[in-house]
């Protein structure tokens, strides 16, 4: 030993080479209970009967699809703004200390649906303390969005469509960018709704139990994104909660991620709307462009120091004093 277990690829080869440079041994027996991590994708869902806390590192948290899946994700956005207009017409507060045997506690955004009950909230505040920071909106930073998997909301997208829009839908379980498709006209519209249609159909002339359909989203398309040198860019950072009794907390700046080719709304090749390399790897280009298509945050600080402190007025390092703090 230490022994490691690895179940399932996602990150498979990054952490067995890590886990092996360290001198660690993997095993494949899913049921020894003597590893010192154990890695698992959701669909290898792991039980903590054994598992000894301090001793053992387990990669799974429980009901981690609440968060880990579009859907998931957008629920609990909306729940979480739902709550927040409540306390915000009663107290005009976006924080709130709450008085526990052990002192005061301070809460705020999206812990608060999950660790209050709704029915319980006005009842335990006792002390709250107005701060000047204003309540983030849904709309001001997620875009409008629609399940397809509930009748009354793609009823709703389907109204609400016009033919100049541009929307993207999404399989609400999925990663690498399978599924993803751009619905840019009416026809596309017509044809995703078609296929809904004709799934409910089936199922209804089989007299198979209800089955909803397909779960995904469809999102209103950002078509002029903010762009870097001109093309599609996101940030993938990371954070490991690694205790809640004390909260401690660890925050990997991480790295940017950009596409192979300029963007162009009106281009129909995914590899121009979406920025994981899995699917950059498709573009005929990647070969020559692949170091291109990853930054790191040093390279990013010096070029928005370059470009954008000046004209836009930014503090020095922006990107590591304001953007990732």
């Amino acid at each position: 030993g230490p022994y490691f277990y690895i179940g399932g690829s996602n990150g498979a080869g990054l952490v067995s080479i890590y886990c092996q440079s360290r001198g660690w041994q993997r095993i494949y027996d899913n049921r020894r209970e003597d590893y010192a991590l154990k890695w698992c994708e959701i669909k290898c869902r792991e039980t903590y009967y054994h598992f000894k806390e301090g001793d053992q590192l387990l990669y799974q948290i429980p009901n981690n699809g609440v968060l880990t899946s579009k859907i998931g994700l957008l629920c609990c956005l909306r729940e979480q703004e739902q709550v927040m207009k409540k306390i915000s017409r009663s107290t005009n507060s976006n924080f709130f200390w709450m008085h526990s045997s052990r002192g005061y506690k301070v809460y705020g955004g999206l812990f608060l649906s999950y660790l209050l009950e709704k029915s319980l909230i006005f009842q335990r505040f006792s002390t709250c303390i107005s701060f000047s920071h204003r309540f983030l909106k849904m709309e001001e930073f997620f875009p409008e969005s629609f399940r397809l998997d509930l009748k009354d909301e793609r009823n709703a997208f389907f109204e609400l469509h016009k033919e100049e829009q541009i929307w993207i839908c999404k399989p609400s379980c999925s990663n690498q960018g399978r599924g993803i498709c751009l619905l840019k006209n009416a026809a596309a519209v017509n044809t995703l709704q078609a296929e809904l249609r004709g799934t409910e159909e089936y199922l209804h002339s089989k007299r198979v139990p209800y089955k909803a359909p397909r779960a995904r989203i469809v999102q209103r398309y950002i078509h002029q994104p903010l762009l870097l040198e001109g093309k599609k860019f996101d940030v993938r950072s990371y954070l490991l909660i690694a205790c809640t009794a004390p909260y401690v907390l660890f925050f990997g700046q991480g790295y940017v991620r950009l596409t192979c080719v300029d963007y162009d709304a009106a281009s129909d090749d995914l590899t121009v709307h979406l920025t994981n390399q899995h699917m950059q790897k498709k573009n005929s280009l990647y070969s020559q462009l692949k170091d291109e298509t990853v930054w790191r945050m040093e390279n990013f600080n010096s070029y928005v120091n370059e470009k954008f402190r000046k004209n836009n007025g930014l503090p020095k390092d922006w990107v590591f004093t304001v953007f990732t703090v």
